[in-house]
């Protein structure tokens, strides 16, 4: 499920005390490409909200929308909190990694192989095939240099040979002063829906670089750690 931000929403209609989306400016769950829906009005009603789905006009492929009525409502209290049902949208990292470049199919294949043993609780599989996804990873930035050494000295030397500074300071070059993003950020020009829709995407990314991935990290780590101390 993903949130619809309120500049999505094209056009409104009344339902009672609140305002619930018509018309809807978004990225289709088939097609991946942005087009405009028209929400039909069979909604399947509850006490906290409704459902409603309405066809992509150019894939033509089906769109569920979900429409919170109560304890879903904006800081103006109007419109009610609207999201479109969008498997890919997931944060599962197998659906991440599969669509990114230069991802090593090993590395899906190992991934995936230790999600389906884990999920079906075979637990020393998923040692076998966890061991495997690490060694991949390691052997993909290390090449050569992971041979013949355990996990623990590859992690050491690993900061050695992934610039992990490089997606951050790429970002210099985007926002340079005299660069046309630069300019919209501080509105002397203005932006189309797309741009804003990439800006939104680059603030999650970099949310989840510098803080998300760094916690979850310490956090494993810790629990890890206590339960073998």
């Amino acid at each position: 499920m993903r949130r619809i931000n309120p500049g999505s929403v094209i056009s409104y209609i009344k339902y009672g005390n609140l305002k619930i989306p018509k018309n809807i400016q978004y990225e289709c769950p088939g097609c991946r490409k942005t087009t405009e829906f028209m929400l039909n009005a069979n909604y399947q009603s509850s006490k906290n909200g409704m459902v409603t789905e309405c066809s992509c006009p150019l894939c033509k492929k089906s769109a569920v929308f979900v429409i919170m009525t109560k304890e879903g409502i904006d800081e103006q209290g109007e419109n009610a909190d609207t999201f479109i049902y969008d498997l890919q949208a997931s944060k599962h990292p197998v659906n991440q990694i599969e669509s990114l470049p230069n991802i090593p199919k090993d590395l899906i294949r190992a991934y995936r192989s230790a999600i389906n043993v884990y999920e079906a609780r075979e637990n020393s599989a998923t040692a076998v095939m966890s061991k495997r996804v690490i060694e991949s990873i390691l052997k993909h930035f290390l090449g050569d240099k992971s041979k013949a050494q355990p996990l623990s000295q590859q992690l050491e030397i690993l900061p050695n040979h992934v610039d992990l500074a490089k997606p951050i300071q790429s970002l210099s070059h985007l926002l340079a002063t005299d660069g046309s993003l630069h300019r919209m950020l501080e509105l002397e020009t203005e932006m189309d829906y797309e741009t804003t829709s990439l800006i939104m995407d680059l603030l999650e990314s970099l949310i989840e670089y510098l803080f998300v991935l760094p916690g979850k990290i310490e956090v494993t780590n810790n629990k890890i750690a206590k339960k073998f101390n």
